[in-house]
């Protein structure tokens, strides 16, 4: 079946490319590659390319006859898994569908839980704070779990993944049967709406949730019904913020428009970079690629970095949590925050966050976790 799939993706790239070099000039990995996207299809993709690629969409954004490179690529990836040219199993510390992984590690090694919140009792209104800033940012969680309780005080708080990650993989059968796990449990607990605060769990489960008729809205638009974004921050108005934008983001633009007018209403400047919006690059986490080239995913960090920088911007925000913790990853010029962190005046230092997860396989207690999230299933 994927087999089928890609020979489409690539025979659709052979036949309308106009070999333009609108996606290479901006696409790092196609600058490496060396080759437009019409010479690629017609070899198809290695499987190294296939997960070099961060899967952001950028390349389908700039073309002129809209045609998806990233589509071609990750359709390489399904094969690949499909076929075993890729030991995907390998990478099974990230399959959220798994007793242990790593952020469920995470969270049990430093101690993070919401057992004292409302996690199973059935209501109408849920929210989904995904897996990231569970895990992460405990803090921004429970202030926004505060905040939208003043408007449903019997919220549920769901744990779950939104599943991204098996489909990033290569895994959609296994992707699929975990989606029904999640529906199973929105069901059970008589769901009607549910809030979400990441990019990626919004559009991931959107058509889910459509097809169950459940409701869907981004925690931007219900605390802005409760006028939080009204209280205008007198510290915020001496602060110069760029907006870094989530590449699921890229082509509906909701939570661009939503969170810019958030942090206008809180007082703070905006300044653009050159590439926002649609036409926004990667933040190095895109399509787990620092799991396969940890060095192109540093250059994509990097490169964003310099640009946010250059704008003249004290404060990179981003509204995606993965996104703040790889320009996190060591100390920058400009401070990178969680869009959250300045519309509730949540202070969190985000540095360093990334090598805090690592450090847990560290040394002969390091090895014996890594054995556990290793072991089988």
């Amino acid at each position: 079946m994927s087999s089928e799939k890609l020979s489409k993706v690539c025979q659709e790239i052979q036949e309308n490319c106009i070999s333009c070099g609108q996606c290479s000039s901006e696409c790092q990995m196609l600058q490496e590659i060396g080759e437009e996207p019409a010479s690629i299809a017609a070899r198809k993709p290695y499987v190294e390319e296939a997960y070099e690629c961060s899967l952001c969409g950028l390349c389908e954004a700039v073309c002129p006859s809209s045609l998806s490179p990233k589509n071609m690529f990750g359709e390489m990836r399904a094969e690949a898994v499909e076929t075993g040219e890729i030991p995907i199993n390998e990478y099974r510390y990230m399959f959220p569908d798994r007793k242990v992984d790593v952020t469920k590690l995470y969270r049990e090694v430093n101690g993070i839980d919401y057992q004292d919140l409302n996690l199973n009792r059935a209501n109408p209104v849920a929210f989904f704070p995904g897996c990231t800033m569970l895990t992460y940012s405990p803090q921004l969680t429970r202030a926004v779990y505060s905040n939208l309780c003043r408007k449903y005080p019997d919220l549920i708080l769901m744990t779950d993944c939104c599943g991204l990650p098996l489909y990033q993989l290569g895994l959609r059968d296994r992707g699929k049967k975990y989606g029904d796990t999640v529906k199973a449990k929105i069901r059970d607990l008589k769901i009607e709406t549910v809030i979400a605060v990441c990019p990626n769990c919004f559009y991931q489960l959107g058509p889910i949730l459509k097809e169950m008729g459940i409701k869907l809205l981004t925690v931007y638009e219900v605390l802005e019904n409760l006028s939080i974004f009204n209280q205008s921050n007198v510290l915020g108005q001496k602060y110069r913020v760029t907006v870094h934008d989530s590449c699921p983001d890229r082509f509906e633009g909701i939570f661009a428009s939503q969170v810019r007018s958030a942090l206008q209403k809180k007082g703070y400047q905006l300044i653009e970079m050159e590439h926002n919006k649609k036409t926004s690059t990667c933040c190095g986490s895109g399509g787990e690629v620092s799991h396969f080239n940890p060095e192109m995913a540093d250059s994509r960090v990097k490169a964003r970095l310099d640009e946010a920088e250059n704008s003249g911007a004290q404060i990179l925000a981003a509204y995606c949590l993965s996104c703040v913790l790889n320009f996190g990853r060591s100390s920058n010029k400009i401070q990178s925050k969680h869009v959250l962190n300045l519309l509730l005046d949540v202070e969190q230092d985000f540095e360093g966050l990334k090598k805090k997860s690592k450090m847990m396989f560290e040394g002969p207690e390091g090895e014996k976790m890594w054995e556990r999230i290793m072991a089988e299933p």
